[in-house]
């Protein structure tokens, strides 16, 4: 790589080693007991207009890795003591990767996501990648993707934004530590019985659970204007989050009819990744720190609106803030042997069999000055798991991604219930 395109090295106190978390091990766990490409996560960018060479990609990269001195650290050797450390030889090219798909690019996003969705990431380098995306004709993607150990959703998607939004100055000081009330002896004896014991009952007897096979995924996507998701919230009250969620609970219901109404006021139980991250760590985008909320999807019930009215009883932002506060003080506390020892019922699909992410993306994103047609988020696939979906909102438009197992029968026709939900809750709010 030419001197030039080399970026200059981080602060040192930005690039000493850094032992794994706990969760940052359980994950690497997980990856074990499948292909390591199922937990790998990320953004899809969809452009029009010409795409850029190698050289050009790599040249833009380097000068922006400085905003984001994570992206240099590697997974050391030691197994003893496992622990992410800069790589002494990180070369931004050996990042970038070619795939080329048949067609427009930007009119087949569920292609394109499935040209990056299982390709693999080298354990020796710093575990991330940019995929340029190139089809017939005018129109291009990046896609970056990062291992769910060495970043959770919310760091992915900051990590899109110091690379392709507007430029950044070298990072600073980190920002002061929030305040967090401390936790006593009994509120780490709640969390324990709350968050760290898996849930005593199965879930919902749910037709996609059973034909999982886990030979392969397969994606699709959705998208939308943002105005009737805001005509609904006017209506109701109800947040973005929560008329997304509603509109998943109906589409998994009209999904698979005869079970739901062989079944009323029964629910899908469901994990919601929410951010543990705080602002005072200089290696904030390093390593995974995300936890989940348990959410009850009631598909059982046949009306949109009181599918978003639990919800909006279920999932508030208090709610989730102090699950947060108390996952927090778990992880920072819990012994790796005792993680281990709850990993196979806490990841277990008969227990969770589906999970959900609402991933922010704060940043104005552009290549060459011109902002993505669409952007989508590129979930992970828990092991045995039927479903992964994940949205976002970007440039106007809600967009949404469904990764499942591709030996379920009906995935292709998530995105049409989707919208089809999405519709009937707006009808069934203007009516009042």
């Amino acid at each position: 790589m030419p001197e030039a395109l080399r970026p200059l090295r981080p602060a040192a106190s930005l690039t000493a080693p850094r032992p794994l978390s706990v969760r940052d091990r359980l994950i690497l766990d997980i990856a074990r007991r499948g292909p390591d490409s199922s937990l790998h996560l990320g953004g899809l960018l969809l452009f029009d207009g010409p795409a850029p060479t190698t050289d050009e990609l790599a040249a833009h990269l380097a000068s922006r890795v400085l905003a984001a001195p994570e992206l240099t650290y590697r997974l050391a050797a030691d197994d003893r003591l496992p622990a992410w450390a800069p790589d002494p030889a990180f070369d931004v090219s050996r990042h970038i990767h070619r795939v080329t798909v048949p067609g427009s690019v930007p009119r087949m996003p569920d292609a394109t996501l499935r040209a990056v969705l299982d390709q693999p990431l080298d354990r020796d380098r710093p575990l991330w990648g940019i995929w340029l995306v190139q089809g017939e004709g005018d129109g291009f993607a990046l896609c970056y993707r990062a291992h769910h150990a060495f970043q959770d959703g919310r760091a992915a998607a900051e990590t899109l934004g110091c690379l392709f939004g507007p430029p950044a100055q070298q990072r600073g000081a980190p920002k002061a530590a929030q305040l967090v009330p401390a936790a006593t002896r009994g509120d780490w004896g709640l969390t324990v019985l709350k968050d760290l014991l898996p849930p005593v009952r199965p879930a919902a007897r749910w037709p996609a659970l059973s034909a999982a096979t886990g030979a392969g995924r397969t994606g699709v996507t959705a998208s939308c204007d943002l105005a009737p998701l805001h005509a609904i919230s006017r209506t109701t009250r109800a947040t973005v989050t929560q008329i997304c969620l509603a509109a998943v609970t109906g589409a998994l219901r009209a999904w698979h009819p005869e079970t739901w109404a062989a079944a009323p006021g029964r629910s899908l139980r469901a994990t919601f990744a929410i951010s543990l991250r705080t602002a005072d760590d200089p290696l904030r985008l390093l390593g995974n720190h995300g936890g989940v909320a348990t959410v009850p999807l009631p598909c059982g019930e046949p009306s949109p609106l009181r599918h978003l009215s639990l919800l909006q009883r279920e999932v508030t932002q208090p709610r989730l803030a102090a699950l947060g506060r108390r996952h927090r003080v778990l992880f920072d506390r819990l012994p790796y042997w005792c993680g281990r020892l709850g990993l196979n019922r806490g990841i277990d699909p008969r227990y969770v069999p589906l999970t959900l992410a609402d991933v922010r993306t704060r940043s104005r994103l552009s290549w060459a000055g011109q902002a993505p047609v669409a952007l989508f988020p590129v979930p992970v696939s828990v092991p045995g798991q039927p479903l992964f979906v994940a949205w976002t909102t970007f440039g106007g438009r809600l967009h949404v991604t469904f990764v499942g197992d591709a030996a379920v029968p009906g995935l292709e026709g998530l995105p049409a219930l989707w919208r089809s939900g999405l519709a009937a809750l707006g009808e069934r709010a203007r009516e009042g």
